[in-house]
């Protein structure tokens, strides 16, 4: 059977393909609720410094050429024009990444008619993904739906071949500025799925690919370039032979098996499928693709502490787990019905997951909001907190998280109007000298890009220059 015509041979979740589009909604449904409902835990470190640009510029805020962000962003922006208030804005924002994967499910099911397609954006977002649903800004994250939308396009007969190739390459390009590494799965499972095979299609990914590697090779970052220059600083170092030493691979093993095991297993299913039915391409596909991440990985961050932006770091296996799969099994090798099931499984489990962890950012929340009263109280509105508590996720890798972030602070303190913003910090020390520190703290702000918002011109916060005082 073709590629094309592999669509419209969907297989039975279940027994009925109707349980399929009813799996698929209950998940949406349950990652819009969750986003809703924790939308304060959602802002966590760099999500709270985007939306932070976004209400200081009044729009769309793109950073290092990722032109992919304002996908996730559109929602918050209209809120910001409509004059909606800061809390209003925190759950739109927190809503931008379910908004672009349901997007992304509509096309693909009811425009490609491609019910695997959708059920594999559903597991883009769930499996694998625990802490870093805290922080769901990430931008592969959610351009990894684009790329399942990309690759239902190589396989679809339900549209014309001109308009396929406009959306595919503007899809496709989106998908790209996500980060390199999404760069790199995209290339990978491009050729996996054989669009060398369609001419056409082939010379628009070309295209799309130089044109995107031409514009980024004159807008690269300095933070982009220290981490591909990274790569090779380590390489020279440790040497090829370090990422293959028994002791770094078992310390691997055990970190997936605490905190992945449903990457692992359904990477294992699948292996197990196409040995089975002697796919040897397939197979080798799929595990070249995790060797080359591997490596990339291991130089890449070497760091095995589990932490929010280590899932941001492993979220191409993630995707190569799922996608690949999509791309290489064919309806006719036995086991895919059984894979699906896992993966249904799994992808309820991960909804579990999500909940037991959230306990803990509810309380670090919590306190932060304790923080900013008590400055209310006690009228300050530059703040220097001097003890901070530990929150520590008593599951899924122990992820110890920053008590306290300024940004999200000042997000808070503006949920009950812009004369109600402050800003606190932790201090330092009780010696430290309270000009200098001032000086440097704007001095960092600034390095960083983050708005000095006591010189902000946004109506969502009135923020005097007050000299920084100690919190009780």
């Amino acid at each position: 059977m073709s590629d094309r015509n592999e669509v419209m041979a969907q297989p039975a979740l279940w027994g009925q393909d109707r349980m399929i589009d009813l799996f698929s909604w209950a998940a949406l449904a349950f990652m819009a609720w969750f986003a809703v409902h924790f939308a304060a835990e959602r802002i966590l470190n760099d999500a709270s410094y985007f939306l932070l640009c976004m209400v200081d510029r009044g729009g769309f805020f793109v950073n290092q050429g990722r032109w992919i962000m304002p996908l996730s962003q559109w929602s918050a922006v209209m809120g910001i024009k409509a004059g909606l208030s800061m809390n209003s804005l925190i759950t739109l924002y927190s809503l931008g990444s379910v908004i672009v994967a349901t997007s992304a499910f509509l096309f693909v099911r009811y425009v490609l008619k491609d019910q695997r397609a959708g059920l594999t954006v559903v597991g883009t977002q769930l499996i694998g993904v625990g802490h870093a649903v805290f922080c769901p800004v990430f931008e592969f994250y959610y351009a990894a739906p684009l790329l399942v939308a990309c690759l239902a396009l190589l396989k679809t007969t339900h549209i014309a071949p001109f308009p396929r190739a406009i959306l595919f390459a503007s899809l496709l390009f989106l998908v790209l500025s996500a980060h390199f590494l999404a760069m790199i799965v995209t290339v990978m499972i491009l050729v996996a799925a054989g669009i060398q095979r369609d001419r056409r299609m082939a010379r628009t990914a070309l295209l799309v690919l130089l044109f995107h590697t031409i514009i980024r090779a004159n807008v690269l970052s300095a933070y982009e370039l220290r981490a591909i220059t990274s790569l090779w600083i380590r390489l020279d170092g440790l040497g090829w032979t370090w990422i293959l030493r028994p002791g770094r691979i078992i310390g691997h093993l055990e970190h997936a098996v605490s905190v992945y095991p449903d990457i692992l297993l359904l990477g294992i299913l699948f292996s197990m499928a196409m040995v089975k039915a002697r796919a040897w391409y397939p197979f080798t596909i799929h595990l070249g693709g995790i060797l080359v991440l591997y490596v990339l990985q291991s130089f890449y961050f070497p760091d095995g502490t589990h932490s929010v932006y280590r899932e941001f770091v492993d979220f191409p296996f993630f995707v190569w787990v799922v996608v690949v799969p999509y791309v290489l099994w064919s309806a006719e090798v036995a086991g895919l019905r059984r894979w699906h099931r896992v993966l249904g499984v799994m992808v309820m489990a991960r909804c579990m997951l999500w909940l037991v962890l959230s306990t803990t950012y509810v309380d670090r929340v919590e306190w932060m909001r304790d923080r900013i009263a008590a400055a209310h109280e006690q009228g300050i509105h530059r703040g220097l907190v001097a003890e901070l508590p530990s929150f520590v996720t008593p599951h899924w890798g122990q992820v110890e998280v920053t008590p306290l972030n300024a940004m999200e602070v000042m997000l808070f303190s503006a949920e009950d109007g812009p004369s109600s913003t402050v800003v606190l910090v932790p201090m330092l020390g009780r010696s430290m000298d309270m000009d200098s520190f001032e000086r440097e703290f704007e001095e960092k702000l600034r390095a960083e890009g983050v708005p000095l918002i006591w010189n902000s011109s946004s109506p969502y916060f009135d923020l005097p220059p007050e000299p920084f005082q100690v919190l009780r």
